[in-house]
């Protein structure tokens, strides 16, 4: 999963007022200040609420496009509601902040935690296709690191995975069946 472009600092004005299902947005100025898209911006009625949190018509929108001060988005994002952001004498802004979506992306980027496992399959000289014991699948394959016989063996040298399965590239001699196959992977 990749997580959302990101900028600090960024409240931008809306330069009109919009109907609840409009997609396209102009700002006063500033859209220069703003990353690629695709992220997710507050917007809201700040004449009458300095915090966005208190407007009841507050909307987080995902802004999937940025083209000078003109913004794309898909509305009503993350549980909130489209609604009109066009009272006469309101000034409606928005802010590139952090929602529950992007700590949500967050969380699901951590680092996964490390698991020690067997290797399974038979070491008779001409296998060459053996699985992780459980079945699961590492989070990240490039963190994979077996042993066999208690000596390292090396990624796109000595074996190529795939899901859970592991491919020798050479057979592992008969002489070490019974040693020690080991993977540790997150």
């Amino acid at each position: 999963m990749t997580l959302d472009s990101v900028a600090n600092f960024i409240q931008l004005t809306v330069s009109t007022g919009y109907g609840a299902t409009d997609t396209s947005i102009v700002l006063s100025s500033g859209g220069s200040s703003l990353p690629s898209a695709p992220f997710n911006m507050v917007w809201w009625n700040s004449t009458d609420y300095v915090n966005p949190a208190l407007d009841p018509n507050v909307e987080i929108v995902r802004v999937t496009n940025v083209s000078g001060n003109t913004l794309t988005v898909t509305r009503a994002q993350e549980g909130t509601a489209a609604s009109t952001k066009n009272t006469a004498g309101k000034t409606y802004q928005m802010l590139l902040g952090i929602t529950a979506k992007m700590i949500t992306d967050i969380g699901a980027n951590l680092q996964q935690p490390w698991k020690l496992v067997n290797v399974d399959g038979t070491i008779d000289g001409t296998n060459t296709t053996f699985t992780l014991h459980g079945g699961i699948t590492p989070f990240d394959p490039n963190s994979l690191q077996i042993t066999l016989a208690r000596q390292p063996q090396l990624q796109g040298v000595d074996y190529e995975i795939s899901g859970t399965t592991i491919t020798y590239i050479t057979p592992p001699p008969a002489a070490l069946s019974g040693e020690p196959h080991i993977a540790q992977y997150q």
